[in-house]
């Protein structure tokens, strides 16, 4: 099955092509890969400028302080964004008070298909699925967006998704330097078989970006006679992220890794 993958990534200071020694010990069932490369049923990966703008906000708090988040209660000025809002935080750290939002669009169509008059298909569909994150800080009397991050998946007459993986969403503090660190784990496949979806996961902190990609584990049977697809990751730019980055993305790796039928 060809794939045709859309990465768009709106952050500064992303080293996607870093590699390491691959040294961590690791799940003994995943197929570990220290390359950055993408997967080859990956296609291509581009980077498009960078939206972070550094914004210092108020409400200043020393150390991360997780505050409550109701999506039906959100400010005004956070309420515009593209598809359904599926999840979010809200907290205050050394850059004052901030909000991530999760939306996801679903399946769009974005050329219908075209048929002979004996109704054989002679041109396929095109669709595609969105899913972003929208980072907000407050300012005075302003809420203002800082950073804007997101993955497109390109599909052509297959099923389409990109979503994020509510085991794989964290705001957290783990080198305790008073920055939160927002992780994202987004589910993402253009398939028209059974096959293992695709996971992309980023961890945030500023104007920092850290990213790996995997596939799935997938179990198809009893449990006795079950077929597995092993899980697969690539560590990317994560080989070069301080110890307590690596440990938390092991953490929820080992959370969102198997596929459930």
């Amino acid at each position: 099955m060809k794939k045709l993958t859309l990465l768009i990534l709106l952050a500064t200071g992303v080293f996607i092509g870093s590699c390491g020694d691959g040294k961590r010990k690791k799940n003994a069932k995943d197929i570990i890969s220290t390359e950055a490369d993408l997967p080859a049923n990956q296609a291509e990966l581009a980077l498009i400028g960078g939206l972070y703008k550094e914004v210092k906000g108020d409400n200043i708090s020393l150390k991360l302080e997780m505050l409550p988040f109701d999506k039906n209660k959100l400010p005004k000025a956070l309420q515009k964004y593209d598809g359904k809002l599926v999840n979010g935080a809200h907290w205050k750290d050394k850059n004052g008070e901030q909000w991530v939002i999760l939306t996801e669009t679903g399946e769009i169509e974005e050329k219908k298909g075209k048929t002979d008059t004996s109704g054989h298909m002679v041109e396929p569909p095109s669709t595609r699925a969105e899913a972003y994150a929208y980072f907000w800080v407050k300012k005075q009397d302003a809420y203002i967006t800082y950073r804007q991050d997101m993955w497109i998946e390109k599909c052509g007459p297959f099923d389409v998704l990109a979503s994020f993986h509510k085991n794989g969403f964290t705001v957290t503090d783990v080198d305790k330097n008073g920055w939160a660190e927002v992780t994202l784990t987004y589910i993402h496949y253009c398939r028209s078989d059974v096959s293992p979806y695709d996971l992309t996961l980023r961890m945030i902190e500023r104007e920092k970006l850290f990213e790996m990609h995997g596939t799935a584990e997938l179990k198809m049977g009893q449990a006795k006679d079950a077929f597995v697809i092993k899980a697969t990751r690539k560590d990317g730019n994560f080989t070069k992220a301080p110890a307590a980055f690596k440990t938390h993305i092991d953490q929820i790796w080992e959370k969102v890794k198997v596929e459930k039928l």
